[in-house]
């Protein structure tokens, strides 16, 4: 995940962006700590 985008045409550079999110937001995901709150 670099700071430039490889696509040339402006759909593949879309493409690449919610790719790359995607990533972003599954490894947040994975370390954000699951709470649970019991009555």
């Amino acid at each position: 995940l670099g700071d430039k985008l490889s696509a040339r045409s402006f759909d593949s550079q879309v493409n690449e962006i919610h790719a790359r999110v995607a990533v972003l937001n599954r490894f947040t995901e994975l370390g954000r700590p699951l709470t649970q709150v019991t009555p």
